[in-house]
């Protein structure tokens, strides 16, 4: 990250309201002074609607260094960043993002502009040139929402190139270590074959899961993983867990711990 910045808002999140002025009623005043924030969109989006509890991912540009909104303070395009990412109706960000971007479409483009409340308040960001009570402006585009944490079950079964040759069932990994990654995904196949001609999926699922997964999450909770968020999985995995749709069942996923099939479940 550009001289170890991070988006100022995913750490040093205030949460402050606008008030309205004294004797001034709400249909006295716009957007901004109702809510502390306004939005211009700029590019119309045609995707959905994020959700509180959803991760959110976005580019932005950020506007008001030493109160000039000509200027710029920091974007997830320049050198060494990357779009950023975070749950949105948490209290992660400013309240001009939390409730703002709540408000947008995937794939469009819109220019939030916060009050000093919805920003960074009296003490503002002065490391990066946001001085307190400063107004600021927000070029934000919507790339993807996702869900913040998913529930799945899942069958692992280990191979050769397990990271870790033993399980519950082996624990010495004397199949294990015979056993090829073809192979591993072949026994797969033929328990995704009972799994879908059955006439309550979740429950062959869970089945074959307490019997045969390498994982001891199998005889433990019939291959229940609970709620899990990004970061918190294996990568290949957790691509796949979020990207099922929940009752859904995967293909054959490979992580360091061996071939997996996933069932999401919330």
């Amino acid at each position: 990250r550009k001289e170890g910045k991070v988006f100022p808002g995913a750490w040093e999140f205030r949460l402050v309201r606008a008030v309205f002025t004294e004797g001034q009623t709400s249909e006295d005043k716009d957007d901004m002074s109702s809510k502390g924030w306004s939005k211009q969109i700029v590019k119309e989006g045609k995707g959905k609607t994020p959700k509180a509890g959803e991760s959110v991912t976005v580019h932005c540009t950020g506007y008001g260094k030493n109160r000039d909104l000509s200027k710029p303070f920091w974007s997830t395009k320049d050198p060494g960043q990357k779009p950023f990412s975070f749950v949105i109706g948490q209290r992660q960000v400013i309240p001009a993002w939390d409730e703002g971007v709540m408000t947008m479409k995937i794939g469009e483009r819109a220019e939030i502009t916060a009050s000093p409340e919805c920003a960074y308040g009296a003490k503002g960001f002065p490391s990066w040139g946001i001085l307190g009570n400063s107004t600021l402006k927000f070029d934000i585009e919507l790339l993807s929402t996702k869900p913040g944490k998913v529930r799945a079950s899942h069958i692992l079964v280990k191979h050769e190139e397990s990271r870790r040759l033993a399980s519950w069932k082996d624990e010495n990994g004397t199949e294990i270590k015979k056993r090829t990654v073809a192979q591993a995904d072949e026994i797969l196949q033929g328990y995704l074959a009972q799994i879908n001609s059955a006439p309550d999926k979740k429950k062959a699922f869970g089945a074959i899961a307490t019997k045969n997964s390498d994982c001891s999450s199998g005889p433990r909770n019939a291959g229940d993983l609970g709620f899990f968020g990004p970061g918190e999985m294996q990568k290949a995995f957790e691509d796949g867990a979020f990207a099922l749709e929940v009752g859904e069942i995967s293909g054959i996923i490979h992580s360091g711990s061996g071939s997996h099939i996933i069932m999401r479940t919330g």
